[in-house]
């Protein structure tokens, strides 16, 4: 049990909110399942959060209570409502095993990348929107400004795309499609505009040129 806590939660059903801890602390057992599905590892997640990693981990392995204000933090980087995080998930404890299932994880979701890449590729001639967000943000800062704007654009293309691919087909609604595939390519369609807005962003706060700055702005306004 965790400390301070006002039970084990064992008996609690999946998807009901966990209550608070008698601390006062918030236990977020869906802090996993929606990292994952941002596409996100813990490094990433703490370093948005302006927390540290150990941190993020104890909170995911349920050692520790999270502070309220902390708590809605997490949630507005994993754009999500705090409820969500407060709830257990069927995927969120970690499975306990050989160290390949743990990779396995991994694996699949490059098999996912490398599929939604050649299809984007074929379909747009790019395949921005294939990349994790990490990469995506690192590609951009060692862009220009135009070849942020170009990336965005590129990106809005293979989105809209995919979108109108999946909905006429019916793909997303297929009961026979794995979770983890329906889970990759959500998370990807509901990247944008949020991750596009912000990649345009910061690279306006790099751009030391007016001409740069403007473009960059407009292109922001363009998304809203």
């Amino acid at each position: 049990m965790t400390e301070g806590s006002q039970g084990s939660g064992k008996d609690r059903a999946v998807g009901e909110p966990e209550p608070p801890l008698r601390s006062g602390g918030l236990p977020l057992p869906g802090l996993q399942h929606w990292r994952l599905r941002r596409g996100l590892s813990q490094t990433d997640l703490a370093r948005r959060a302006d927390l540290t990693n150990d941190y993020v981990a104890r909170i995911e392995a349920g050692r520790r209570g999270c502070n309220p204000a902390v708590a809605q933090n997490l949630a507005d980087v994993l754009k999500v409502d705090l409820q969500e995080l407060r709830r257990k998930y069927e995927d969120t404890v970690e499975r306990k095993g050989p160290p390949k299932l743990a990779g396995t994880r991994v694996a699949y979701r490059k098999v996912h990348q490398a599929y939604l890449k050649m299809f984007l590729e074929g379909a747009v001639g790019s395949s921005y929107g294939a990349m994790d967000e990490w990469e995506i943000e690192k590609h951009c800062q060692e862009s220009t400004w135009e070849e942020v704007i170009e990336a965005v654009w590129a990106r809005q293309r293979e989105i809209e795309c995919l979108g109108e691919t999946l909905e006429a087909r019916g793909v997303l609604q297929d009961p026979d499609l794995p979770a983890g595939v329906r889970s990759f390519l959500a998370a990807v369609l509901e990247s944008f505009p949020d991750l596009d807005i912000r990649l345009l962003a910061e690279a306006r706060r790099r751009e030391p040129s007016e001409e740069g700055h403007e473009a960059l702005t407009k292109a922001m306004r363009d998304l809203l």
